[in-house]
C-alpha cells in the first residue's frame, strides 16, 4: 500500500521496524482510504483523552505525521470534564504534541437549539473542527472512529428508519475528515493500548444506558457473542449500500435554490426513489436534515396531482406548494430577530422610529441592548470565549457601522484574508435558510464586520494590537 502513495511512502521510512503489527494496519486501514489525497498535509487529531482518541495519537507520533491535537471541553460533566482536559494538556506536554484547547457551553447550545445534549456537543465540536479547516489550520481532521463505532452508527440509523444513504454509514474520507481506524476493532485499540502501556480517561457516561449509543453498544457486545463477525457484516452492507446509493444518485433529478426557495420539476416527481432522494435534497438545501419520513413523501407526491396554489407543512418548519408545474419548498414565517420592531435611542435603550431592517447606528456606549443584540465593552482578561459570544476590536468598526439584517451584494472577509458573497459564507457554515434573514449584522456599507451568533470578520477580529474589546450576544429575554 505504502508502495503506491508518496504520502503513505515518506511516513512508513520514517517508522521505527519494531512497531507492531497494528501499525501497519493502520497504514493499510488509512492510505487505502486516501490514496488520492496529496502527498502533503497537516492533521489536526480530535483528542478526548479516551482510549481510542490516545491510540490514534500515539500512532500518528510513532509514523512522524505531521499533526497536533485539539480538545474541545464541552461544559457537560462539571469537574470531570476539566480533570479530562488536564489530562490532555499533560499527555501533550508530556510527548511535546501540540495542543490546541477549546471551551464550549453545550448543555446552554442545546436549550437554545432544542437539541439533545449530545447533538449540541457534537454540532459545537464539529463547528470548531471546520473553523480549523476553513482557516487553513490544517488540511485534514483526524476522528478515532472504528469498526465497532462504524457497526452501531449503521444499527442505530437502521432502528431509526434510514434509507439506502443511512447505510453509507460513516466515511474514511470526507471532505476534510479523515477516520484513519475506520476497519479496526475496540478489540485491536484496547490491545494496542495494553502493549503500549498508554494512559488515558474513561467517560464514566459511557456506562449509563440512558444514552441511546450506550444501550446500544452493550447490546452490540452481546449480540457478537453469537455473531462475532458482525463488523465484518455491517462493513459489507455499508459497501454494498455505497455503490446501490451512487447509483441511484445519478438518476436523482436537479433542484433549483433560488431567493430562499427550492424548486422540483413535477415531472421529476415521476421517477421513484429518485424523486424521494429530490425531496430529501430539497429540504436539506433549507437546512433540514432529519424527520423527513415515508409519509412526507407522500404527502409531496399527493400535491403535485393537485390544484394550484395548494400547499403542505413539513417539519422544521417547511412549506411545499405548487406553483405551476412546479412544487416549491420554502421555510414557513418564522418569529426571528428580524421581526422584532425594535430599535435603538442612541443611549442603550430601545424606542424611537428606526428598525433593524433599515439599519441602526451601532451603538458606541459601555453596555447596550439593541434589536435582540446585547454589545458591551469588556476586559480581555474576563474574556470567556464559547457558548456563543463573539469578541471584536470596537475600535475596527467604521463610524458608518450600522446594525441590520442581510442584503443583496453583503460580503464577508473570513479569518486569515478572503472574500466572499455572505450568502455563501452562510452556506459554508451550513446556517439553514430559514434562519439567515433573522440574522442581525454589523456592515459598513455591504461589507459584513460581523453576523450575530455566527462570526467575527477578518476585519474586526482581536489582535496583539486590541485595546477595546467589545462582546457580541443574543439577549436571552427575546429569543
Amino acid at each position: 500500500m505504502c508502495a503506491n502513495n508518496p504520502y503513505a511512502r515518506s511516513m512508513c521510512a520514517r517508522v521505527d521496524k519494531t512497531v507492531d503489527l497494528f501499525y501497519t494496519l493502520f497504514v493499510n486501514t488509512f492510505y487505502s482510504s486516501v490514496a488520492d489525497l496529496p502527498d502533503k498535509g497537516r492533521i489536526a487529531l480530535a483528542l478526548s483523552g479516551g482510549r481510542d482518541s490516545v491510540a490514534l495519537a500515539h500512532v500518528l507520533l510513532s509514523s512522524g505525521a505531521d499533526f497536533f491535537a485539539v480538545h474541545v471541553e464541552h461544559g457537560i460533566r462539571g469537574q470531570n470534564s476539566l480533570n479530562d482536559a488536564e489530562f490532555v494538556s499533560r499527555f501533550c506536554k508530556e510527548r511535546g504534541i501540540e495542543l490546541k484547547t477549546f471551551s464550549v457551553d453545550a448543555p446552554a447550545f442545546a436549550e437554545s437549539e432544542g437539541l439533545t445534549i449530545e447533538q449540541a456537543a457534537r454540532e459545537l465540536r464539529y463547528r470548531i473542527f471546520g473553523e480549523l479547516l476553513e482557516k487553513g489550520e490544517c488540511d485534514y481532521v483526524a476522528l478515532a472512529h472504528h469498526a465497532d463505532d462504524q457497526t452501531e452508527t449503521v444499527l442505530m440509523r437502521i432502528f431509526r428508519g434510514t434509507g439506502i444513504s443511512g447505510l453509507r454509514g460513516m466515511a474514511a474520507v470526507s471532505g476534510g475528515y479523515i477516520r484513519p481506524f475506520l476497519s479496526v476493532s475496540r478489540a485491536q485499540i484496547d490491545e494496542y493500548v495494553k502493549e503500549n502501556n498508554l494512559p488515558y480517561v474513561e467517560d464514566e457516561t459511557n456506562s449509563d444506558t440512558a444514552y441511546t449509543r450506550n444501550f446500544l453498544r452493550q447490546e452490540v457486545a452481546r449480540i457478537k457473542q453469537r455473531y462475532p463477525a458482525l463488523n465484518d457484516a455491517v462493513a459489507r452492507l455499508v459497501r454494498h449500500a455505497c455503490e446501490a446509493d451512487d447509483f441511484i444518485r445519478s438518476y436523482v433529478p436537479a433542484v433549483e435554490e433560488k431567493d430562499g426557495e427550492v424548486r422540483i420539476a413535477i415531472s421529476d416527481l415521476k421517477l421513484g426513489l429518485p424523486a424521494k432522494y429530490a425531496v430529501t435534497d430539497a429540504c436539506r438545501k433549507l437546512g433540514v436534515y432529519q424527520d423527513i419520513e415515508e409519509r412526507h413523501f407522500e404527502l409531496v407526491f399527493r400535491l403535485a396531482e393537485c390544484e394550484n396554489g395548494k400547499r403542505i407543512e413539513l417539519p422544521h418548519g417547511i412549506t411545499v406548494h405548487k406553483d405551476g408545474e412546479f412544487l416549491v419548498f420554502a421555510p414557513s414565517p418564522v418569529a426571528g430577530l428580524a421581526s422584532k420592531d425594535r430599535a435603538y435611542d442612541g443611549n442603550g435603550g430601545v424606542g424611537g422610529s428606526e428598525n433593524i431592517a433599515e439599519g441602526i447606528a451601532f451603538p458606541r456606549s459601555e453596555y447596550a441592548e439593541v434589536c435582540g443584540v446585547v454589545i458591551s465593552k469588556v476586559d480581555l482578561s474576563k474574556a470567556e470565549f464559547g457558548g456563543g459570544a463573539l469578541y471584536a476590536d470596537a475600535d475596527k468598526i467604521p463610524d458608518d457601522a450600522v446594525l441590520r439584517t442581510r442584503r443583496e451584494g453583503d460580503v464577508f472577509t473570513k479569518f486569515g484574508g478572503g472574500t466572499k458573497s455572505f450568502g455563501d459564507f452562510l452556506t459554508d457554515r451550513k446556517v439553514p435558510l430559514r434562519k439567515r434573514d433573522g440574522i442581525v449584522v454589523c456592515a459598513s456599507g455591504n461589507d459584513i464586520l460581523f453576523a450575530v451568533g455566527v462570526e467575527v470578520s477578518d476585519k474586526v477580529k482581536i489582535d496583539n494590537k486590541t485595546t477595546n474589546i467589545i462582546k457580541i450576544t443574543e439577549d436571552e429575554n427575546v429569543r
